[in-house]
């Protein structure tokens, strides 16, 4: 099943579906309280509606200059719903004071991680 880039589905996260490999595109800067419910919820609702046809989920934090702690928390949530379907999970575009953050808490250890690649 291939799903095309869904563009922008909210101001901080858009989905796309290629070749078994679904993404969250996390969009927004800052990614705290707010940003995590519709982040997470849009996630949560294509790997529902996908979940058999999904190989690998990739978290795109490109985009994503900062986390707050729940924002940590949902990527780790996320892997382990993926994982509870024998999805693994992986980051994309992890630099910078994030990939710092990332790295302090060991949370980059939960994930394969691929840095970011300039366009």
């Amino acid at each position: 099943m291939k799903m095309q880039d869904q563009g922008r589905m909210s101001p901080y996260v858009r989905m796309s579906l290629n070749d078994g490999t679904l993404t969250v595109h996390m969009t927004a800067r800052l990614v705290g309280e707010r940003e995590v419910s519709i982040i997470a919820s849009a996630a949560q609702r294509a790997l529902q509606h996908h979940g058999a046809s999904i190989r690998r989920l990739v978290l795109d934090v490109g985009s994503v200059e900062m986390m707050k702690s729940i924002g940590l928390g949902m990527c780790i949530d996320l892997r382990n719903r993926a994982g509870a379907f024998g999805i693994p999970t992986s980051l994309e575009g992890l630099s910078g004071r994030l990939e710092a953050l990332f790295g302090m808490l060991k949370i980059d250890r939960l994930f394969q991680v691929y840095a970011h690649q300039a366009a």
